[in-house]
């Protein structure tokens, strides 16, 4: 059974998650099972600073939301695979229900394949996995994982920081509402805040073969870029 890239990447730090974080990003490629989770988000919005062409080439690719709104109706299902060149991965696979138009969303974590003792993980974004970036796991006070995006790689070639754009989330759970939230902030050194997400949802557990898991959880190839 492989070790879920989270928990490879935080070590010991991934038992000070609480319980219901630990459950949602323990998941492995050995248990045989996915995460189905349905919920709100109470706010979705960005910079007018962002071109819309920007905004259009990264909706249709599924690097990010192009739209924005409150209250937006989402998705979101989780599947842990072990990829083509035998790296353990989990897969999120996210859909916004805007007015009009749904777009969605696809990010592929991996473990690192040259390294038995990972400090970090990499995500592959958009629906071809496009985009890679590094991101650091952190636990905070509450329990929560922080995850925190370095500048990316665009088909392989690094954007520098000054001219990049930097990605913080964080998912925990709420005690007084009994559901997982999540907050995401896309910004830039020389523009400010560029994207806000934020929401909530619930999820549950079910059985998920090999077989069962769908086209649109796994990048249509597979590139070793670390």
């Amino acid at each position: 059974m492989g070790t879920a890239v989270v928990r490879a990447a935080l070590g010991s730090e991934f038992e000070n998650l609480h319980p219901k974080v630990q459950w949602r990003f323990g998941l492995s490629s050995g248990d045989n099972r996915c995460q189905l989770g349905v919920g709100v988000m109470e706010e979705m919005r960005h910079s007018a600073l962002v071109p819309p062409p920007i905004l259009w080439l990264g909706a249709r690719r599924g690097l990010f939301p192009g739209g924005k709104g409150v209250d937006v109706p989402f998705t979101i299902a989780n599947y842990a695979y072990v990829d083509d060149i035998g790296r353990e991965t989990l897969a999120f696979v996210r859909r916004f229900a805007f007015v009009g138009k749904p777009q969605g969303m696809n990010s592929i974590m991996v473990t690192p394949a040259k390294t038995t003792d990972p400090e970090f993980a990499i995500d592959y974004l958009g629906f071809a996995s496009d985009m890679a970036v590094h991101t650091t796991c952190s636990v905070d006070a509450e329990g929560g994982l922080v995850l925190e995006s370095d500048a990316p790689r665009v088909l392989g070639v690094k954007i520098p920081q000054l001219a990049s754009a930097l990605t913080s989330a964080r998912e925990w759970w709420d005690e007084d509402e009994q559901r997982h939230r999540i907050q995401i902030e896309v910004t830039s050194r020389l523009l400010g805040t560029l994207f806000h997400y934020h929401g909530w949802f619930t999820a549950e557990d079910r059985p998920c073969a090999v077989s069962d898991i769908p086209e649109n959880a796994i990048p249509s190839k597979v590139v070793e870029r670390e």
